[in-house]
């Protein structure tokens, strides 16, 4: 992925929890490769990433999702777009409305464009595929930067996620990725509480994806959030990351997405404006959603 869609993936989540202050993502080897056809049998979750505003890299993403969806088993679709207190608003859209319109305007959190994911809502219109809203809110981000992993997560998840020990190798990695990913121009004392509201997301979604059984799992987040050396995948269980397949929708190959994604597809980049110029410029950008 090439530097500027990972300033702007990671500045759009910094601008969404900092609106007022400071604008607000190691295991087996992996290997470049298209498309795959035909999963490994003992592949049962795949985690299919994104550059957020790349159309190339949505249409290739779902190409692959239809085939899983088509050779089955049925998946479980958890969506980093979808918010986890909207679960109930979301399955009861899903009973009630007859087509995708109806269930964004009764459940989708604002600021994401939603034209990328709207056929994932029509096909569990259609096909009856349960879609799991996968990821913390804003408001439950800024908690845990201000409170800690507990008041969000509750002391539970905190336990067994071993959040009052996170290995220095993921803390070092999340570090690193905030700072470049927002020009290394961030405070120094906001990094700290920015990685803890990303390891919260992360978290998170493992939680969502261990407490999936009997049914294969499809999670569409973010690259920053599928990568497997410091995302989702450093949270589930033993026996869930044997059987995960991680792919990433990059714009340019980088010496580092051999190691954070098993498939690696390389779409073409779209034309944006440089996301450092909010920090070089001092201006007020519009804030988006992560």
């Amino acid at each position: 992925m090439n530097n500027a869609s990972i300033r702007l993936h990671r500045l759009r989540c910094a601008l969404a929890v900092f609106s007022l202050t400071v604008p607000s993502t190691f295991f087996a080897a992996a290997s470049q490769s298209p498309d795959a056809k035909t999963p490994q049998d003992s592949t049962k979750i795949f985690f299919l990433g994104e550059v957020h505003d790349n159309e190339h890299g949505h249409q290739r993403r779902l190409e692959r999702v239809k085939q899983l969806i088509e050779q089955g088993p049925q998946p479980v679709v958890a969506m980093e777009q979808f918010d986890r207190e909207n679960q109930a608003v979301l399955d009861a859209a899903l009973s009630q409305c007859s087509d995708v319109d109806c269930v964004l305007v009764k459940a989708a959190t604002t600021g994401w464009e939603w034209r990328f994911y709207k056929p994932y809502v029509q096909w569990a219109l259609d096909k009856k595929i349960k879609l799991v809203a996968a990821n913390l809110s804003n408001v439950d981000v800024r908690k845990v930067m201000t409170h800690g992993f507990a008041a969000v997560l509750g002391p539970q998840m905190v336990d067994t996620y071993k959040l009052q020990q996170i290995p220095g190798q993921l803390l070092s990695a999340q570090n690193k990725a905030i700072q470049e990913g927002h020009c290394n121009m961030l405070p120094t004392k906001a990094i700290g509480p920015m990685v803890q509201g990303q390891i919260a997301r992360d978290v998170w979604m493992a939680h969502v994806v261990n407490g999936v059984s009997n049914a294969p799992v499809v999670l569409i987040a973010g690259n920053g959030h599928v990568r497997k050396d410091a995302g989702v995948m450093q949270w589930l269980t033993p026996q869930n990351q044997a059987k995960t397949q991680v792919h990433g929708y990059v714009e340019n190959t980088d010496q580092n997405d051999a190691t954070w994604y098993d498939h690696v597809h390389v779409v073409p980049q779209v034309e944006r404006e440089d996301p450092c110029l909010v920090f070089t410029q001092n201006r007020a950008p519009k804030p988006t959603k992560k």
